[in-house]
């Protein structure tokens, strides 16, 4: 009797230390993005747009993502402009032992603000 307790409380110990994950959660899901486990991101892909969908569109192109453990090319697209604002392409920095992406985005025209306002 003696030795069904041990070996009951060592059968308990050794499962204590099995880790289940939750449901909904994948094992083997993507590491930490650095260096070592997210490669360089590859050259952009030549696109060939065609013509604007609508007139005065300005194409935006498209830029690699980071996407479940991959990369994976967004396309790009064609865009209004905006008054008073240009487009900041997407682009992938090295920043430490990381790659990080700097999404697209509109930022004020310094040049636009530069010229003298007409009265």
């Amino acid at each position: 009797m003696r030795i069904l307790k041990w070996l009951l409380l060592l059968t308990l110990a050794l499962l204590a230390g099995c880790a289940i994950a939750p449901a909904g959660v994948e094992s083997g899901a993507s590491p930490a993005l650095d260096a070592r486990s997210q490669p360089e991101p590859p050259a952009p892909r030549l696109e060939h747009p065609g013509p604007p969908t609508h007139g005065g569109q300005f194409w935006t192109a498209g830029h690699w993502d980071w996407i479940d453990g991959r990369y994976q090319w967004q396309s790009g697209r064609w865009v209004a402009p905006r008054p008073g604002q240009v487009w900041q392409a997407p682009v992938w920095r090295r920043n430490g032992e990381r790659w990080q992406l700097e999404v697209g985005r509109w930022e004020p025209d310094r040049h636009e603000s530069a010229q003298p306002r007409r009265r």
